[in-house]
């Protein structure tokens, strides 16, 4: 699975648009800051993993002053999502608690409920293949590999490799079903036909 991040102009831009189709959104506009706060704390990340890339005082002035926004907007949110953590066309469904860890790596359109921790044990972090659909108070975690378009149920706990296209659910989760996440995902959201390009964006860590 190929992380990919922001790596220039071109690819923030594509991140940009990517979380608005995933958020089922047109066109940003100021109002969607008040009405849309779990977008709004998206774009602020996505304005963080641009400004770290710059070279020179001014973009790392500017880099500071969006991650004390970033800050207050998760403390208001109760998000806690790492810059560089998630590809292209995330999707945080709710504002509400998510807490993913530092190290996570999360595929391109993937969509996040609230309640969900993705966080380490014995130093291993998950890994999320693309076009994952995690559920309401999910919690993953260690050194463990999600496959893409796998459907992570409402308050599994993952501790182990999910193979691509499977549903999962329990604590500790099992396979209970061989649907995929196109059954799951939201009528707008993108289909993984759309974007055969899906893994150019960016570059991989």
């Amino acid at each position: 699975m190929a992380h990919r991040v922001i790596a220039d102009r071109a690819d923030y831009l594509a991140f940009l648009r990517g979380d608005l189709k995933a958020h089922n959104v047109e066109r940003w506009t100021p109002i969607l800051a008040l009405k849309r706060p779990e977008l709004y704390y998206q774009r602020l990340l996505r304005k963080v993993e641009y400004f770290r890339i710059k070279p020179g005082l001014l973009f790392r002035l500017l880099g500071v002053f969006y991650r004390f926004r970033l800050l207050r907007v998760g403390v208001r949110t109760g998000i806690t999502f790492p810059a560089g953590a998630a590809a292209e066309g995330l999707s945080i469904a709710h504002f509400g608690s998510v807490v993913v860890n530092s190290k996570t790596r999360i595929g391109a359109y993937c969509r996040i409920h609230s309640g969900t921790n993705i966080g380490t044990a014995g130093g291993g972090v998950p890994v999320i293949g693309d076009f994952v659909y995690i559920g309401p108070g999910a919690v993953l975690y260690g050194d463990i590999k999600v496959g893409d378009g796998a459907v992570v149920g409402a308050n599994a706990v993952v501790n182990s490799d999910v193979p691509p296209g499977v549903t999962v659910a329990g604590a500790p989760a099992r396979v209970i079903s061989n649907s995929d996440s196109s059954k799951i995902m939201p009528a707008w959201f993108p289909d993984r036909a759309e974007f055969p390009a899906v893994s150019e964006p960016g570059q991989v860590e």
